[in-house]
C-alpha cells in the first residue's frame, strides 16, 4: 500500500498556515485585555483545541510520509536482489 507523497507534502503549507494563523491570533489576544477571564479561557481553549487537531494532522501526515519511505526502502532492496540475480544469471549462460 503507498502513500503518494505529493499529497503529504502539499498539506504542509496548509498546516504552516495554521499554525501561523494561531501565533497571530495569540498575539492579538494578549494586546486587547478588555476581556473578562471567563472569555479569556474559553478563547485560549478554543486555542489549544486548534492547536490539538494540528498536531494530530501533522502526527498522521508524519506517519504516512514514514510508511512511504519505508515502502520506497523495501522496493528499493528488492529490486537490487532482482537485479543482482538477473546480473548473475546473465553472466552464467
Amino acid at each position: 500500500m503507498a502513500f503518494p507523497l505529493v499529497t503529504v507534502l502539499t498539506a504542509a503549507p496548509g498546516v504552516i498556515s495554521a499554525a501561523a494563523d494561531i501565533i497571530r491570533a495569540i498575539r492579538d489576544r494578549k494586546k486587547t485585555d478588555n476581556k473578562s477571564d471567563l472569555e479569556k479561557l474559553s478563547d485560549l481553549e478554543a486555542l489549544a483545541e486548534q492547536q490539538a487537531l494540528l498536531i494530530e494532522e501533522l502526527a498522521v501526515n508524519n506517519r504516512n510520509l514514514a510508511l512511504a519511505v519505508r515502502n520506497n526502502r523495501i522496493i528499493a532492496i528488492v529490486s537490487l536482489i532482482l537485479a543482482t540475480f538477473a546480473v548473475v544469471v546473465s553472466i552464467l549462460d
